[in-house]
């Protein structure tokens, strides 16, 4: 029997995870979503259920829920299906919520009910980054450092994504953020009300590994994603599948880093797969139906979720914000997309 599941939200990633479950030939067998129109309603099942309103589908069991309807909306869906308990599988998009205070709650409900939850940090499963972490590993260097340089997609949306990288390379916790929020007021691209500023800052990790991150809005060039240890140097232009690796020669290994008067080995590296979310997002489904599962995701997520309200906190503040973040920043609140 094939697997089944429920979809909230029917925008532009709502779509999307509609495709990648119809890739992994999971059957959607209800979606909520104020605004869908007939057009849509032609592009499922016909037995499917449409609704306006998520609580209409309480009695409905399903494999899956992937939740895609705007941020502020998260903590209400997934505090619902949690007390229900009829769905054991849960994909959220980013960021996951719209304070720190939320985030812990949801934490306590998703572990307290047992519930699988997957926050679509897709990259951690990713093909192109786990072979990439290999180049590291198989050459016996630790990256150090890493630079994002991106155009302002907010920082709870892409900011999300960034951080997470970071964690994913360094395998250790973040100690503070320093960060300035961009005050320019770019209205965001999903609606006047929803506020996704960019910002740049550096979130500093155990172990002296840092993050520079610069999201700010004065830059319209695709992201690029520069990762750095001893010897090596990856950078990453994801959206247009161009991956460079650069290393110094084994004769200049030997010698101290401030030698740098050199040509260093450049390499185009052939990636696993393609930029395309639909696929990247069929990473985090079949993830989740895994046998053997952990929070790790979640933690992570919670974690990241931190190091966005420390820049909010930092910004505000002009000073650097330790990690995890003192009781009086937990109730900081945007309205991210």
């Amino acid at each position: 029997m094939s697997k089944t599941a429920i979809l909230i939200g029917y925008g532009g990633m709502g779509r999307r995870y509609h495709q990648a479950l119809k890739l992994m030939r999971i059957k959607v067998i209800a979606i909520c979503d104020k605004k869908i129109n007939q057009k849509d309603k032609n592009n499922f099942e016909k037995e499917t259920i449409f609704t306006t309103d998520y609580r209409t589908l309480s009695s409905l069991k399903a494999d899956l829920l992937c939740v895609a309807s705007n941020t502020q909306s998260r903590f209400e869906i997934l505090n619902f299906f949690c007390r229900l308990r009829n769905i054991k599988k849960i994909i959220t998009e980013k960021p996951l919520s719209t304070s720190y205070q939320n985030c812990l709650k949801i934490e306590k409900m998703i572990k307290k009910n047992k519930i699988r939850l997957i926050v679509n940090t897709h990259r951690s499963y990713s093909p192109n980054f786990l072979f990439l972490k290999k180049i590291f590993e198989k050459n016996k260097e630790k990256p150090s450092t890493i630079f994002i340089n991106s155009p302002c997609a907010g920082i709870g949306n892409m900011g999300s994504t960034f951080f997470d990288i970071a964690y994913f390379f360094f395998n250790t916790k973040p100690k503070s953020v320093v960060g300035k929020i961009d005050k320019t007021g770019t209205i965001n691209s999903r609606g006047k009300k929803f506020k996704d500023p960019g910002g740049h800052g550096i979130i500093s990790f155990n172990k002296n590994k840092k993050l520079f991150f610069d999201l700010s809005e004065n830059t319209g060039l695709p992201y690029t994603i520069t990762i750095k240890s001893e010897n090596l140097e990856i950078i990453v232009d994801e959206i247009n599948n161009n991956f460079i690796l650069k290393q110094r020669p084994n004769n200049m290994k030997k010698k101290p880093l401030y030698f740098y008067l050199f040509k260093p080995k450049i390499t185009k590296l052939k990636i696993k797969h393609k930029f395309d979310v639909v696929k990247m997002t069929c990473f985090s489904i079949r993830e989740i139906f895994k046998k053997k599962f952990s929070y790790q995701n979640l933690d992570k997520a919670i974690s990241v979720m931190g190091c966005i309200f420390a820049t909010f906190a930092s910004s505000k503040e002009s000073k650097i914000v330790s990690l995890p973040i003192l009781k009086k920043y937990h109730k900081i609140k945007v309205n991210f997309a």
